[in-house]
């Protein structure tokens, strides 16, 4: 495993989603020279450009009638006293702006007149708040163009297998380059924009090399996780579509839900005093699942379905429309039947399968005001930070985040480069490095699918929305035996695909912290259901922060108001 050469760039960007590209545009508006990187095709991976929705929503202030302090209020209840209020109050105070340099870079905001946007209430919100720009393509097109105009030297097809760390300082980075040779990328600042870790999971509204690669080089440099535990989940296609994205506001039309035996299963998890329109009317409140209202008892009721076997084929079950939808006017209805009619889904006459699916990750690296990451020349931006949401998470201020925090790590990572020297580490340290990193006491080659795929159904059954001891404890055994008999360095010498090595190794290490944190937090609070601990217990009000401590993971519940 040689280090075939190395390039020197002022600023580092690693990931090219929402959060990347802005925080790319922000460090070159201040002159630096921006490498950003990208393991896909620009524009083609990530939460903010996943194939199976229609856009980006974007939750800001936008009518006299609203507030930034309002708007502040309700991420910081729906976070349940786990959101960073110093973040999001950043969070709110920005989000217009940046909305309105989106606007500036082209990108067009659906609108009902001239004067008004096509805006609604957002998940776990109160107010009616920002809007939507249509067509992935388009904003793929309008982003590409800033970061050409100024400069930004785009790279595809690159891995990054870590950072490279010294004397607390983060000097840059390991590659697996476009052609499969390793570089060390040295860098005055890098910003990790890498994405989430839906690919965990079996069933994800998320592109798979989203397997937690930024909060394990995060942790290994030396920074924080936040809130890693708070994951949202959200019904998505199973059948005749795959992956794709069901709206949810038409559940108040009571449509029929049924297991492979035909069976209303839905009816055998409601308790006394909870009726099946009440569930579903409020779960056509907001899309990802929660733990505060009577809508919870739909997901969770689809997972122990799934768990028992009841699922179809592809997994998901049955649901099916009354006639009467397709004479419902509300405009999020018409728009939810257009969606669904161009994919040739009959929601009426065949109707279609879903599961809850893993959508995105509401934690991450614990940034500071700055978006720095705790170690010296690192920041974090997009759904790799962490702060700013808490345990469930406003619809629209993912976007916003993207952009905020995007702007303020570009900014920083500039304002740092100008201010400091190229580290005179070498590439010779940077080997050494990452092979002290990929170390194991013992393991060797494994089929890397296989490994793969078998940790996708682990995590889905030990680690999804419903919880337990047992199920964190099942989950965590069967990581560690993969683990054991896995060695990344024999993979590396045996010419196995190295990638997929290193996303192997992201899914083992992420997957156990994530089952650890799981089993810490006793209680349903959430975007989570523990069947063991139901309720919601205030001496786990806080956020949970995860760090490495002399090779081990170390938990603590603090209170990040403090």
């Amino acid at each position: 495993m040689k280090i075939k050469y190395s390039i020197d760039t002022e600023v580092l960007v690693i990931g090219s989603g929402g959060g990347g590209i802005k925080a790319s545009i922000e460090a070159s508006e201040l002159g630096t020279d921006v490498l950003l990187v990208s393991e896909k095709k620009f524009g083609t991976s990530g939460s903010t450009f996943y194939p199976g929705v229609p856009g980006w929503g974007m939750c800001c202030v936008l009518y006299d009638s609203d507030s930034e302090s309002e708007y502040l209020s309700e991420i910081l209840e729906a976070g349940s006293g786990a959101a960073d209020p110093k973040l999001s109050k950043i969070l709110t105070e920005n989000a217009t702006q940046r909305f309105r340099d989106l606007e500036g870079y082209g990108l067009q905001f659906a609108k009902i007149s001239e004067d008004e946007y096509a805006s609604c209430i957002p998940c776990f919100g109160k107010n009616k708040r920002g809007a939507t720009t249509y067509g992935l393509n388009k904003i793929r097109k309008v982003m590409w163009q800033q970061l050409m105009s100024r400069g930004v030297n785009v790279r595809n097809g690159v891995t990054v297998v870590s950072l490279v760390v010294r004397d607390g300082v983060c000097a840059g980075a390991v590659v697996i380059d476009e052609t499969d040779n390793f570089c060390f990328i040295k860098a005055k600042s890098t910003v990790l924009a890498t994405g989430g870790a839906c690919g965990l999971y079996k069933y994800s509204l998320a592109t798979n090399e989203q397997t937690g690669d930024g909060y394990l080089m995060a942790l290994e440099a030396g920074a924080r996780l936040i809130n890693l535990e708070f994951i949202q989940f959200i019904p998505g296609i199973t059948k005749p579509v795959s992956k794709t994205l069901f709206q949810e506001k038409n559940l108040d039309t009571f449509p029929k839900i049924t297991n492979r035996n035909g069976k209303e299963f839905l009816y055998d998890y409601l308790p006394d005093g909870v009726s099946m329109e009440k569930c579903l009317t409020q779960r056509a409140k907001h899309g990802p699942f929660t733990n505060v209202d009577a809508s919870r008892y739909m997901d969770i009721a689809m997972i122990e379905e799934w768990r028992a076997g009841r699922a179809f084929a592809e997994g998901g079950l049955h649901m099916q429309y009354p006639k009467e939808v397709l004479t419902d006017k509300r405009h999020a209805i018409t728009s939810w039947l257009d969606w669904m009619s161009g994919m040739g889904i009959d929601v009426v006459g065949e109707g279609f399968d879903i599961l809850p699916h893993a959508q995105g990750f509401n934690g991450g690296v614990y940034i500071d005001e700055n978006a720095g990451a705790g170690v010296r020349g690192l920041f974090a931006a997009g759904e790799t930070a962490g702060g700013p949401h808490g345990a469930d998470r406003l619809g629209g201020a993912a976007i916003a985040a993207t952009q905020v925090f995007g702007k303020i790590a570009g900014q920083s990572a500039a304002k740092h480069a100008k201010g400091t020297e190229h580290s005179d580490v070498s590439t010779e340290y940077a080997e050494q490095y990452m092979s002290q990193l990929l170390q194991t006491n013992g393991g060797g080659v494994v089929d890397i699918g296989e490994a793969t795929a078998r940790i996708k159904e682990i995590m889905w059954n030990c680690g999804s929305l419903v919880r337990s001891e047992e199920r964190s404890k099942e989950g965590l055994s069967k990581l560690e035996q993969i683990e054991k008999s896995f060695s990344p360095l024999m993979h590396f010498e045996s010419g196995a695909d190295i990638r997929k090595v290193s996303k192997l190794r992201s899914l083992i290490k992420i997957g156990k912290l994530l089952l650890n944190i799981m089993d810490y937090r006793k209680e349903s609070r959430g975007p989570h259901y523990r069947i063991d601990y139901p309720d919601i217990e205030e001496e786990f009000r806080g956020a949970i922060v995860s760090k490495y401590k002399d090779g081990q993971i170390s938990l603590e519940l603090i209170d990040p108001a403090k």
